[in-house]
Parts: C-alpha cells; sequence; structure tokens
C-alpha cells in the first residue's frame, strides 16, 4: 500500500513537471529600477516552476516588445490611457534617513519628525533648526533624486507637492545611489525605501545610515511604541498592521496592453499575485491584502483571459487554465 502511494505522488509530480515545462513564452519588463530586486526575486522563483517562460528585465528593448511597466506611484487615468491598464503588484515604504555619524543624531532620533519637520526640511529652501536651543546647530545637508522618479513622485505627493519641490542636492542615479551620497557625507540627509535602508540578509540598517523615527502622535517625542526601525521585519510588521497614514507608503504597479496576446505574461503576473507574493518582505517590500489582490486579478484576467480570479494560491488557477484548453470553443 505504501508502494502505491508512494508511486502515485511520484506519477503526479512528475506530471506537474511536465505540464509545466509544456507552458513557454517570453516576457519583458522595464520601468522604475526601485522594484528591481523583488522583480529579479520573482524572476528566479517563477523559472522554477515554468522553466520555458523567459521572465526578463529588459531596460533597453523597444517599448512595443515590452509586456509590463513598473510604475512606483499612483496612477492616474493619463497612465491608463491608450488600451492601458494597471495593476498594483506590491507597497513600498519610505523613511527618512541621516548619516549615521551625524552630529546631533541621537537628538533628532529622541525626537523625530512630524509632519511640520517634512515639510520644512524638504519642501522650503532653508534648512530648519530643529533644536532652538542648539548654539550651533550642525548643518543639514539634503539629498534627493537629480530627476522626479516615481519614489520622488510618491514622497511628495503624501505632503501635497510637486516632486520638482523638493529641496536638496540632486543626485545622478537611482535610489541606491541616493543611499550612498547620505553614506558618504557626515551631514547628509535624505528619504529611501526600505530595501535600500535595511540589509535585506540581516534585516538591520545598513552601515553609514540611521533611521529617523516618525513622532506619529506629534508630541515631540518617538515614545516607546514608535520605536519600531530595529529591523526590516519590524518596520514592515507596524505598517502592515496598522496602516498609519504618516507613513509615506505607495504601490508598486505594472502598466500592461489590455489587448495583449501574450498568455506567458498572464501566466507570469498570475504567479505575482498569487504565490510570489511570500516573497515581498524578503526584500523590503510590502503584501497586498488578499481583497487588494483578488481586486488586481479581476482586471488582470480581463486582459489574460486564461487567469481565474477565484484562485488564492495560484495552483489551482493554472489547472483551470490548462483544462480550458483543452476543452472545445464555446459560441
Amino acid at each position: 500500500m505504501k508502494k502505491t502511494i508512494a508511486f502515485l505522488l511520484l506519477l503526479a509530480s512528475a506530471s506537474l513537471a511536465v505540464a509545466q515545462s509544456t507552458e513557454s513564452g517570453i516576457v519583458k519588463i522595464r520601468g522604475t529600477r526601485l522594484a528591481y530586486p523583488l522583480v529579479n526575486k520573482w524572476i528566479e522563483e517563477f523559472k522554477k516552476e515554468y522553466p520555458q517562460i523567459n521572465v526578463s528585465i529588459a531596460p533597453n528593448a523597444p517599448a512595443d516588445s515590452i509586456d509590463f511597466t513598473i510604475a512606483a506611484y499612483a496612477l492616474t487615468s493619463k497612465d491608463l490611457e491608450n488600451n492601458r491598464r494597471g495593476v498594483a503588484i506590491t507597497r513600498y515604504v519610505q523613511l527618512p534617513v541621516a548619516n549615521s555619524k551625524r552630529a546631533d543624531l541621537a537628538q533628532w532620533q529622541a525626537r523625530g519628525f512630524s509632519e511640520s519637520d517634512f515639510k520644512s526640511l524638504y519642501f522650503s529652501p532653508t534648512p530648519p533648526n530643529f533644536f532652538a536651543s542648539t548654539q550651533a546647530p550642525s548643518p543639514i545637508t539634503v539629498y534627493t533624486r537629480d530627476k522626479p522618479a516615481c519614489a520622488a513622485k510618491t514622497f511628495a505627493a503624501h505632503f501635497g507637492n510637486d516632486p520638482k519641490a523638493i529641496q536638496g542636492t540632486g543626485v545622478k542615479g537611482d535610489d541606491q545611489d541616493l543611499a550612498s551620497a547620505v553614506k558618504n557625507d557626515p551631514n547628509g540627509v535624505s528619504f529611501n525605501n526600505l530595501g535600500f535602508i535595511y540589509d535585506v540578509k540581516t534585516r538591520k540598517v545598513v552601515d553609514g545610515l540611521a533611521v529617523i523615527p516618525l513622532d506619529l502622535n506629534e508630541n515631540g517625542k518617538v515614545d516607546k511604541d514608535e520605536q519600531v526601525y530595529a529591523t526590516l521585519d519590524n518596520v514592515i510588521g507596524y505598517v502592515e498592521k496598522t496602516n498609519n497614514a504618516k507613513f509615506v507608503d505607495e504601490r508598486v504597479n505594472v502598466l500592461f496592453n489590455k489587448t495583449s496576446p501574450n498568455t506567458a505574461a498572464g501566466i507570469f503576473l498570475n504567479w505575482v499575485l498569487t504565490k510570489g507574493q511570500t516573497f515581498n518582505h524578503a526584500s523590503g517590500f510590502l503584501t497586498l491584502n488578499e481583497k487588494v489582490l483578488q481586486e488586481q486579478r479581476t482586471i488582470a484576467a480581463a486582459t489574460f483571459k486564461a487567469i481565474s480570479v477565484s484562485s488564492c494560491e495560484g495552483a489551482d488557477a493554472l489547472m483551470k487554465t490548462r483544462s480550458a484548453r483543452k476543452a472545445p470553443a464555446q459560441p
């Protein structure tokens, strides 16, 4: 009996492997580099299940060959013009950071940043003095991206501003270069997303950077229950649990053509919205709640007809897809 069960399990595994290996195609992605670490992880894990579907980040590929464009900001009606659709795939959080050797760092971390502090620091041409009693306040060098990238759009929008209004020294490159600018300047201050503030392996803040806590209740100090920055997982857990509006967080979306015939792209997107979510935290991103995920699957299913919107794990959706292909076409 045991041998029979073992044989059946082996046969089932072999059948699943064959079924998965028959799926083939090419999927190309480009867009904001903020999400590349997570997307690369998704590609790596997806490849284990679908070795014949080649998913790649292709920033230099022709625009008409791109299946998904990553946009890490709130989509507008303009983004959805010309047969475009958008689906949220994860969330990210941005925090204020300073150089870990900053002279008044301890004071900053004890006091925290309030909403007005953010506005004074990032949207005023004159750097504020947070400690009026200090005779010689430490200088502040604010760094920002030299171009209004996705993260900058999100950060500015959170405070009711245009990204072009963000003050500071422009840094060429991406958010990793922005983090490096702060690490190389004892007076440096900026904002960045969790995946570049924390080491995703140790889950601690990277060497050279220090998080400036948020004064969530605006009482002029960081209370014990607001001290949630010791590890990457502490921050993720707190934000997902509370959804406190004081945190600068936004969805990462993918844009695609609603008439896309690429079945492989639909399989990958469905996998991201199901199994792929289990890898978000490891890369410093937040998961979307099940209600939001279900909404995103519904949107995606309108383009990629093979996607099942009832799936929570992904496997049953893909099995239904394969069964549907074998069934005769309905009138």
